[in-house]
């Protein structure tokens, strides 16, 4: 093997592939997908089954007979060969839900069979390229063709019964069409690295100079490429998913505004002029260290957690991955019913909004009752009304229709209450990204940087991942609206937290070990470790007033304050927590641990000398 070809040549490859690998492209952007737990352990797999074929001799990199230079290269070979590998397998593994640990398990299942097949170099290779292109084709053909919005009613048929029989678990979100282009031509580089690499193969050995590889594999290469061109003819043309659901972009038809019209401008405008006004925190009614975490938020219209909630199915779509409909009381109010013992984000969801409010944060009310009583409701509901959306065949989705004299119950289950006020967007379902906080004005009335960093803080200590702009909203509460259509008294409201206490929903072990502070003498903090890279979370400087206005709060918590959250949120009965996780005291000490980093952190700078990444 040349030095041109250890030292530049592989490097170059494998590191090229370990970032294109991780390479997402959607309508929100782009974003690196860091490899599971899981990837890397099929990297060392496969890098372990090369060895063993003979298609790497890793004599031939590092060796005594080397010098040290010359080993510090091929070990820089090495470890950007695991970085590639690792990526590969990341690449063409779904990012989440069922599919991922369908195709993890098949993952790992034919690379241990390879290893043990003990084949030889140009046979190995041939499985490998094999192995990964037909899961190219499944994930960036066949799930990229079947969940493409606009698909055919045929297509919209199949994924719809997929998703029913696996009660919505086998789910898929699709990417942007330059994303498949991208794993192609990371594939095709991945394999001319392995092909590259030096091997033990008797016959290169005798003649360097001979391909590597010949007949069957140039065949195998010219079918994937041909099934890509035949998806490409009968896929049609995808589109890119935005960050909404799919009911939530149905739900917007007929008032989205003409880009760039005036009127989108104006209400652009008025937009922009309610977030610099916006206040994310207001002094809480009752102190701090007398709040109520046991029960449900008081005021009228309110439920208990021994309340049997009884109403009738509303047939209106439901966006996101909680299991949830749309219910109508005999007094005619619509209610948000989220159920499923199995889903974190119902009780992880409870507690985080009890907390929110109890700090004098905005945010929705959750109540916990014994159960609902839905007149009207298929089994499943969710499934129905994501089968509704998108194959828009009644009759299939709803077998038999819905009959209003039959009822089924739901428990465990929370309602929801939207947080009273009418929302600000310039386009449906805006919402607001954490970086915009930046565009609050203490001058126009919105809050102060301290309350800003406080509830920046406060997120970080929950590990309030999922963060997408419709995860948030701007509103106008009731009798702030001026006739002109502003708002004298605008609130960032902090909305659908379900995915919280983690980086895992409700995910006590990891939430313990990630830290507050991505440095805690500097204060900075930072979201990139976990889900989506921290989404809309981008890293900040917290200042002194910030900490110490949370600070002051979360140390008038007591222990049986916390202890009450999480006991009576039924956070420690959910069914997937481990033996530790389903005692109050564990969380409990957790999040004390937290206050403790938080008390620690700093000094920091004072709000006047920290400056905004815009200037």
């Amino acid at each position: 093997m040349t030095v041109l070809r250890e030292a530049f040549g592989l490097p170059a490859i494998f590191l090229t592939v370990a970032l294109l690998g991780g390479l997402r492209m959607g309508a929100g952007g782009v974003r690196l997908q860091p490899p599971e737990l899981v990837a890397l352990v099929l990297a060392m797999l496969l890098i372990g089954a090369l060895v063993r074929s003979r298609a790497l001799a890793l004599v031939r990199l590092m060796h005594s007979d080397r010098t040290a230079l010359e080993n510090l290269s091929g070990l820089v070979v090495l470890f950007a060969l695991f970085a590639a590998t690792a990526q590969v397998f990341n690449l063409v593994t779904p990012d989440m839900g069922l599919l991922h640990v369908l195709f993890s398990t098949f993952f790992l299942v034919q690379v241990l069979t390879l290893g043990a097949a003990g084949t030889g170099r140009v046979g190995f290779l041939r499985s490998v390229l094999v192995l990964l292109g037909s899961a190219f084709v499944l994930r960036f053909v066949v799930l990229e063709t079947l969940y493409a919005p606009g698909s055919g009613a045929l297509k919209r048929v199949l994924t719809a019964l997929m998703q029913g029989v696996t009660l919505g678990t086998l789910d898929y979100t699709p990417n942007a069409p330059a994303t498949g282009y991208v794993a192609f031509l990371t594939l095709l580089l991945y394999m001319m690295g392995l092909v590259l690499l030096p091997s033990a193969d008797p016959d290169e050995t005798s003649s360097p100079a001979r391909p590597a590889l010949r007949g069957p594999v140039t065949t195998e290469i010219a079918l994937v490429l041909l099934l890509v061109a035949a998806s490409g003819a009968c896929g049609g043309r995808q589109e890119d998913v935005g960050p909404g659901t799919v009911g939530e972009a149905k739900a917007s038809v007929g008032t989205k505004m003409t880009p760039g019209s005036a009127e989108n401008q104006r209400e652009a405008e008025r937009r922009n002029r309610a977030l610099e006004a916006a206040r994310v925190w207001q002094q809480p009614l009752v102190p701090v260290s007398q709040a109520d975490l046991a029960n449900n938020p008081p005021g009228p219209g309110g439920f208990s957690h021994a309340d049997d909630v009884s109403c009738r199915f509303v047939l209106d779509p439901v966006g996101g991955t909680t299991s949830k409909f749309y219910c109508q009381t005999p007094g005619g109010e619509i209610l948000k019913v989220k159920y499923g013992g199995a889903n974190p984000e119902l009780y992880a969801e409870v507690a985080t909004t009890r907390l929110l409010a109890a700090l004098g944060f905005a945010a929705d009310r959750m109540y916990v009752v014994r159960k609902v009583r839905c007149f009207g409701c298929p089994p499943f509901p969710f499934q129905a009304l994501r089968c509704l959306e998108r194959i828009r065949i009644r009759s299939a989705c709803l077998a038999g229709g819905i009959n209003y004299d039959k009822a089924t119950d739901f428990d465990p289950a929370v309602v929801e209450r939207r947080m009273e006020g009418i929302r600000i967007e310039a386009i449906p379902n805006q919402g607001w990204g954490w970086y915009e906080l930046d565009r609050i004005d203490p001058a126009k009335g919105g809050s102060s940087r301290a309350e800003v960093d406080a509830l920046r803080l406060l997120a970080v200590l929950l590990a309030h991942w999922d963060n997408k702009p419709e995860n948030q909203r701007l509103i106008c509460p009731p009798g702030a609206q001026v006739a002109d259509g502003s708002c004298t008294a605008p609130v960032a409201v902090v909305q659908d937290v379900g995915a919280t206490f983690g980086p895992k929903k409700l995910d006590l072990h990891n939430w313990r070990d990630t830290p507050i502070w991505a440095d805690a003498r500097a204060c900075r903090v930072s979201m990139k470790a976990m889900p989506f890279a921290g989404a809309t979370f981008t890293d900040r400087q917290i200042s002194e007033e910030g900490r110490r206005m949370l600070l002051g709060m979360l140390e008038h918590l007591s222990d049986q304050q916390l202890t009450d959250l999480f006991t009576h949120s039924r956070v420690i009965q959910h069914d997937s927590l481990s033996a530790e996780a389903r005692g109050a005291g564990a969380w409990v000490r957790a999040f004390q641990d937290k206050v403790r980093q938080i008390r620690e952190g700093g000094p920091c700078p004072p709000a006047s000398a920290i400056t905004t990444p815009d200037g």
